[in-house]
Formats: structure tokens, C-alpha cells, sequence
């Protein structure tokens, strides 16, 4: 509440001064925020970067946007628009 309070005082000239407080304020808390996130998933996608590593120490062009949960049903999936059920 001192924050608000703070920030919404009548002085001149303070105004640029609070929304550059605030704005580092707020990158930084955004960075810690990532770092947290990013320690806590880091294991997820362990696998997928294993395979990416493996294939482009190989010379193999590998798509790393593709996670192993779908990679199996895209390659199964066939379009053949003269088989869509009417």
C-alpha cells in the first residue's frame, strides 16, 4: 500500500521518476520469475534436446519445435482430401 501511496504523491517532477522505478521493478522481478520457471521445467525437455544434440552431431536436419509427445502422430498422419468423410 506504500507503494501506491508513494507512487500517486502530488510533487512535480516525480512522475517519470516512479514509472522508471517501477518499470525496473517489475524487469527484474520478470527475470527472476523466468529464472524460477525455467529451473523448476528443465527436465522436461531433457529428452527432446538429447535427440536434437544426437542428430545434429550426426549432420542429420532435425526440427527441434517438434516435441516427442506429437512427433509420432504427425508422422503417422495422412491427408488425402479424396478420403474425407462427407
Amino acid at each position: 500500500m506504500r507503494l501506491v501511496i508513494a507512487f500517486l504523491r502530488s510533487q512535480r517532477g516525480t512522475m517519470v521518476a516512479d514509472v522508471a522505478k517501477a518499470g525496473a521493478a517489475i524487469a527484474f522481478l520478470s527475470v527472476i520469475a523466468a529464472n524460477f520457471i525455467s529451473s523448476q521445467t528443465a527436465q522436461l525437455d531433457r529428452d527432446a534436446m538429447r535427440q536434437v544434440a544426437q542428430a545434429a552431431a550426426k549432420g542429420q536436419v532435425i526440427d527441434p519445435l517438434v516435441t516427442g509427445s506429437i512427433v509420432k502422430r504427425a508422422n503417422e498422419t495422412k491427408l488425402d482430401p479424396c478420403v474425407v468423410p462427407r
